[in-house]
């Protein structure tokens, strides 16, 4: 059985991030697509019709005579690309909400009951009960933590012509990311506030420093790895899908371009593949990040039972 209360070292925080899906894998993203498809059903939906809107009026005639004017009333003169555009981002946050507290509110189950024995419904449960929560942290990131990184990163970006800055912001880079993500764990676990599990983060980042920006490290790089293959695929099929048209037509150049509904539909399926693998990749990488949670708090939790235990032999 897979022990997510585990004291663990370098090796042991990338194999064990392996070790989770084998055994929770086929349950993990049965949930995953369970609740996502939905979304990604309507996403791929907007994205067809945001596209078939926009490629009609930019080969309309009328198109080729508008004016500055007409331009900055374009939102107006077409209210269904505005309609669209609002629901298309509310889809995205919400994805985006869920898809960055998934891993999270598993784990936490996990933690809590000693199994993955627990249903959709249950999880759905739990990102309801804890949505203001994740928006609260989200808000916090955007608008107090994320100007604090950028001055850091330019600073580190800044010293690189001096060398000195290179080793700097290769250590910087995963330490931010794995302080973030256990501030993200320990503010949907734990009974804290905001800045108290920045704090908290802190500690736990320090109490194993190396091996767990290692271990962060590593697997940022595997998986961007992976994934930038992945898109380069994609890109290289759209490159020969253009070149193949161009063959096929050869009087692109003196007929307008309309595109027909099978690219546009190909477009969209495209988008949403290449959502649902940042989504995968992304949670990979939580999940990652949360075994270093679990097994930096794993002593805490060890010496816990054992004062239970000692308390329940005395009765």
């Amino acid at each position: 059985m897979f022990e997510l209360y585990k004291k663990r070292q370098l090796g042991d925080y990338i194999i064990d991030s392996f070790t989770f899906f084998k055994h929770f894998g086929k349950h993990f993203f049965k949930i995953f697509f369970a609740i996502n498809a939905g979304m990604l059903v309507i996403a791929g939906a907007l994205m067809y019709l945001f596209l078939q809107i926009n490629f009609t009026s930019l080969t309309s005639d009328s198109f080729e005579k508008t004016t500055p004017d007409d331009f900055l009333n374009y939102f107006d003169s077409y209210p269904l690309i505005s309609g669209f555009a609002i629901l298309f981002l509310i889809v995205i946050v919400l994805l985006s909400l869920f898809n960055s507290s998934y891993p999270i509110l598993y784990l936490k189950l996990i933690a809590e009951k000693g199994t993955n024995n627990f249903t959709t419904q249950e999880i759905l449960t739990a990102f309801r009960k804890s949505l203001w929560k994740i928006f609260k942290f989200g808000i916090g990131v955007v608008f107090i933590i994320f100007p604090v990184l950028c001055i850091v990163i330019i600073a580190l970006f800044l010293l690189c012509f001096v060398l000195v800055g290179i080793p700097l912001l290769i250590v910087a880079i995963p330490t931010l990311f794995t302080w973030i993500n256990l501030s993200f764990y320990t503010y949907l676990s734990e009974d804290k506030g905001f800045f108290e599990s920045l704090n908290h983060a802190y500690l736990l980042t320090k109490e194993d420093f190396w091996s767990t920006i290692g271990a962060s490290f590593i697997v940022m790089i595997m998986l961007q790895m992976v994934q930038a293959s992945i898109t380069m695929f994609f890109y290289f099929v759209g490159i020969f899908a253009l070149i193949f048209f161009a063959i096929a037509n050869p009087d692109i150049d003196k007929t307008p371009f309309t595109p027909s509904p099978i690219l546009l539909i190909l477009i969209s399926i495209a988008f949403v593949l290449i959502l649902t693998l940042s989504n995968i990749f992304n949670n990979i990488l939580v999940i990652n990040q949360g075994i270093i949670y679990y097994s930096l708090g794993a002593e805490d939790k060890i010496l816990a039972t054992e004062i239970d235990s000692i308390g329940n032999n005395n009765e």
